[in-house]
Formats: C-alpha cells, sequence, structure tokens
C-alpha cells in the first residue's frame, strides 16, 4: 500500500519551518561571532601581546628596553626625518609600535622632508638640523632621528643604525633598538659630555661660521650629542674652574703664546683624569726667522712627544694635494682605534693636512705614544721656511731638515687616575690646526679629516656600554658576485630562460593539438550516423512519398 503523498499546505508549512529554523540558526551564528569578537578584543585591550615574526627578531625588545620604557614619567618625542620611500621607514614604524605598546608616552613623528617641507623647516629651526639635497631631488639630513624630552634633545645618525662587517659578503647587523635605548636614556637621564674648547690665545673664531672658524665643529659636536663650550683663559673667570666639568678639553690651535698658569691648568687636567686634542701648527714669526713657541711643551712631554720648529712638504705626486707645493697632502693612516675605519678605506676617503709641523716621538717617555698619521719617505720637514719663502724655488730638503716618514698626529693613554675610570686619561697630539676649522666639514674633499677629528673625539670622550641589549643578527646587504656566479647568472638570463619558454610553448601546443585530436575522434562517429540518417528512409517515409 502505497504512502499517501502530502498535500500542498503541508508542504509549504515544512518548507517555512525550515527556512525559519535556518534563519535562526544564522542568527545564533551571527550573534555567537560578535560575542567571541567582543570578548576577544576585551582579552586583548587587558593581556596585550605582539608577535615578531622576522628572521632576526628585529623587533622583539630587550629586558633592558622594557625597563627603559615603562620607568618613563613623561612623554618623549622621537621625530623620523626621512623619505616615506626610504626603507628603513617601515622598520622603525614597527619597532615604534613596540615601543609603544609598553608605553604610551613614546610619541613617533614621522616627517617627510619631501613631502612635508614646511614642518620640516620648523624642526630644522628648532633643533638646528642641517639638510642637502641628493642629484635626484630628494632631501637628505645629517640626523635621522631626534629624541626629545622637553629641553633635552639626541641626534641618531645613520651609522648608528646599523654596523656594517666588511668582508667578501658585506653584512648589517641591525642596531636600531640599541641607538633608540640610548637615546631615550640619555634625555632622561643624565646630561651630555661637555667638550671645552680653548679660546682666548689666538684660537680660531668660536663663534665663526666660516671655512676657518669653529662653529660648524660646534655644530657637528652638537649632532655628535656632545655639549661643546668656549674656555677662556682662567684670567678671565672668578670663581671655581670650568675645566673640572669638561669630559674633553680641545686645545683648539693657539697662535700666541699661553701662559705658564694655563699650560699648568691644562697639565694638571690631564694628570688629574681629563683627556686633551690638542692641535697646534707651525706659526711663523712675523719679524725675523724662526717660529712663534706658544708654550705647550709640558703638556706633550705627558704625551710623550715634542714638537719639532718646521713645516712638513709631501714630495710623492701620489700623496700631495693638488693645490700648493706639497705643504697640503694626504696623510697615512695606521691603526689604530681612531684610524681603523680610514685604513679600511684609504684611497677611497683620505685625512688631508694642510701646513702641519713633524713630531717627534720623546725617548724615555714614560708612555709611549702611538702613531696615527705620518707622511711617505719622501717628505721632508723644512726648518728655515723665511728663507725659502723669500727664494720661491721648488721645495726641497736641506741640512738639518728632518726626512720622511714623519709623525704629524699621536695618541696617548695614561694609567688610570681613579680605580673606577673607563679609561685613563687619554691625549691626542695633531700638528696642525687645519684639521679642526669649518673647512673641514664644508668641503666634501675634507670628508676624511672631518671623520678623524670625530673618531679621535669618541676615542678619547669613549664611556663604557651599559645597555645590555643582545645584538642581532649578520644580514647579507650585497649581492657579493664572483667570477662564476656572474657567469651562472649570463649562461641563465641568455640560455634558460629563453629556452624554457620555447619549450613550454611547444609543450602548450602539443596538449592542444592532441585535445583537438581526441575531440574530432569522438565527434566522428556521431557526425556519421547523422549523415546515415538523414540518406536512408523509413517504411513511413516511403509510403509518404508515394
Amino acid at each position: 500500500m502505497s504512502e499517501a503523498q502530502p498535500t500542498l499546505d503541508e508542504a509549504l508549512d515544512a518548507a517555512s519551518r525550515r527556512a525559519n529554523r535556518s534563519r535562526w540558526i544564522s542568527a545564533g551564528g551571527v550573534a555567537a561571532a560578535i560575542v567571541i569578537a567582543l570578548c576577544v578584543n576585551l582579552l586583548a585591550g587587558r593581556h596585550y601581546r605582539r608577535w615578531d615574526a622576522t628572521e632576526t627578531g628585529l623587533y622583539t625588545l630587550s629586558r633592558v628596553t622594557e625597563h627603559t620604557l615603562r620607568s618613563l614619567n613623561e612623554p618623549v618625542e622621537v621625530y623620523v626625518l626621512l623619505s616615506s620611500g626610504d626603507p628603513l621607514v617601515l622598520t622603525l614604524r614597527h619597532l615604534l609600535d613596540a615601543y609603544r605598546a609598553i608605553s604610551p608616552r613614546i610619541e613617533p613623528r614621522f616627517v617627510d622632508p619631501d613631502q612635508n617641507p614646511a614642518e620640516f623647516l620648523a624642526i630644522q629651526q628648532r633643533y638646528g638640523v642641517n639638510a642637502a639635497k641628493t642629484e635626484g631631488g630628494r632631501v637628505v639630513t645629517d640626523a635621522n632621528l631626534i629624541v626629545v624630552r622637553g629641553e633635552r634633545k639626541h641626534f641618531i645618525t645613520a651609522d648608528e643604525l646599523f654596523d656594517v662587517d666588511a668582508g667578501e659578503e658585506m653584512q648589517a647587523r641591525p642596531r636600531v633598538e640599541q641607538a633608540l635605548t640610548t637615546a631615550i636614556q640619555a634625555v632622561t637621564q643624565g646630561a651630555p659630555p661637555v667638550v671645552c674648547i680653548t679660546t682666548g690665545h689666538g684660537e680660531p673664531g668660536f663663534e665663526d661660521g666660516g671655512v676657518e672658524g669653529l662653529l660648524h665643529v660646534r655644530s657637528r659636536l652638537e649632532k655628535l650629542n656632545y655639549e661643546p663650550v668656549a674656555l677662556p683663559p682662567r684670567r678671565d673667570l672668578s670663581g671655581d674652574d670650568p675645566i673640572a666639568d669638561c669630559a674633553l678639553v680641545i686645545v683648539a690651535g693657539p697662535s700666541l703664546p699661553m701662559a705658564e698658569a694655563e699650560v699648568q691648568r691644562l697639565v694638571r687636567y690631564v694628570e688629574g683624569g681629563g683627556n686633551a686634542l690638542v692641535f697646534l701648527g707651525p706659526e711663523p714669526a712675523e719679524e725675523g726667522d724662526g717660529y712663534v713657541d706658544v708654550g705647550l711643551d709640558p703638556l706633550l712631554a705627558i704625551a710623550g712627544v715634542r714638537k719639532r720648529d718646521d713645516i712638513v712638504f709631501e714630495q710623492d705626486p701620489s700623496r700631495k694635494w693638488p693645490i700648493g707645493q706639497g705643504e697640503a697632502f694626504l696623510a697615512v693612516p695606521t691603526r689604530h682605534p681612531i684610524t681603523e675605519g680610514l685604513v679600511e678605506v684609504q684611497g677611497a676617503i683620505d685625512v688631508v693636512v694642510t701646513v702641519a709641523s713633524s713630531l717627534e716621538l720623546r725617548k724615555g717617555a714614560a708612555h709611549e705614544p702611538s702613531i696615527l698619521l705620518t707622511t711617505t719617505e719622501r717628505a721632508f720637514g723644512m726648518r728655515d721656511f723665511a728663507a725659502w719663502a723669500r727664494s720661491r724655488v721648488e721645495p726641497a730638503p736641506s741640512a738639518g731638515d728632518a726626512t720622511g716618514p714623519l709623525i704629524v698626529a699621536t695618541a696617548t693613554e695614561l694609567p688610570k687616575a681613579q680605580a673606577d675610570a673607563p679609561h685613563g686619561p687619554r691625549v691626542v697630539v695633531v700638528a696642525t690646526k687645519s684639521a679642526i676649522v669649518g673647512a673641514s666639514w664644508v668641503n666634501e674633499r675634507l670628508q676624511g679629516t672631518a671623520l678623524f677629528v670625530e673618531s679621535a673625539i669618541s676615542w678619547l670622550v669613549a664611556q663604557p656600554i651599559v645597555l645590555d641589549i643582545p645584538q642581532k643578527p649578520a644580514r647579507p646587504v650585497s649581492a657579493g658576485l664572483t667570477e662564476e656566479m656572474l657567469t651562472s647568472a649570463a649562461w641563465k638570463v641568455i640560455l634558460l630562460l629563453p629556452l624554457s619558454a620555447v619549450l613550454m610553448g611547444l609543450a602548450v601546443r602539443f596538449r592542444r593539438r592532441a585535445s583537438e585530436g581526441r575531440r574530432r575522434t569522438r565527434d566522428e562517429p556521431r557526425r556519421a550516423s547523422h549523415d546515415d540518417g538523414e540518406e536512408t528512409d523509413g517504411p513511413d517515409d516511403a509510403e509518404e512519398d508515394r
């Protein structure tokens, strides 16, 4: 007996019930999804977590950084002065997001010098940032980041963000976290090192912004996060001597004799644990022959050197500067922490020395100095400069002149004056005052000279590293192409790529032809059957025909 079929009304009712049930299920699913999303957001707000998927852990912050950020009690602004197309911008965005996840007091501000010139100009005027344009029209600055808290500021330059390991495969080790955390600590703790520059003895002008003044080196010292101040003679001061607050004293090429009391002031400063960077060159006497004695011999004695009364002339054509007759030349750096980088790039970036005296190592000195810069063997130190100036002949060595290689810069470190000092007193002597004037930072051809001075200052004021931030792994930054790799690449580009394209085209063609053949094979019986049906008439058709 067959089952009774449902009526139309019953079928419609059943369909309606199923539709309602589906609607309720869908609505319940949407409501459940909303509740789950709200719970996830609530949990994420209370228990914020970030995951670092980078291979090197670039955005994983150290405990030192986390402690530094959690201890902030007032806002710290971080200005990023980079073009929006710079690859470093994305890295800094992610890293500063990680900083803000720990402390909302970090306030990053990205300013594109090309897209926001008015805002960038305001930052230039407020913080003294120098800028220039590349041949492509992009604006580049002498500081990529500025970390600011109140009136305190700390500049971060491009070379502080990465360590480059030279070798066949050049590799870069990111130091962005170290640079940022160091800058934050610098503006929230302590004060920048004070660099004192002597005045009052015929030194270049402290406020002079020309190529012969000191304003450019002062500006550069501020970018290197030092506080440059003038150090006038003691006789012009009342109260405590400010030399006690100096992390470094730069003797900036005096041309007038310094009083014995002033020289002893410098000697006591160094013997008490201070550091000195001494620039002094030849000062021909205005009347008669000979040179002006500026009286710094007791300070040079501590450094284990003596300045000769001469002017150095370099006669090696490969080391002579294009101007002059050899009194401007390319110095030869010797290996030392100050000159390490210059030794590696010698020939590409050189230290230019103009109008220098030669230095002599003192026999039996208590502390043996390290040689930083020399001349070639073909150089000589001209003692009777006045006679040569009157003769106007080609410079040539005479009897009594010192012959090369001559020393033009040294570095000396003394034993520690205090047991807890980071290092002993340090003295660098440079036998020319041309290196400290503004031309070294204005003229691109003198870049090596500026780097030498900055490296000497860094070594003299070196402080121990207190940030225990693990180093990130180094990553290749260059292709490091060898001859074999170039040959292999040429074969791939010239032969394999075109050949693979041809083979792929042939494969597509053969596959298409095979598909067309199979389709024709399937269609032929049908076509034949259709043709036979049209040609053969059935009995009914025959009858109709009749």
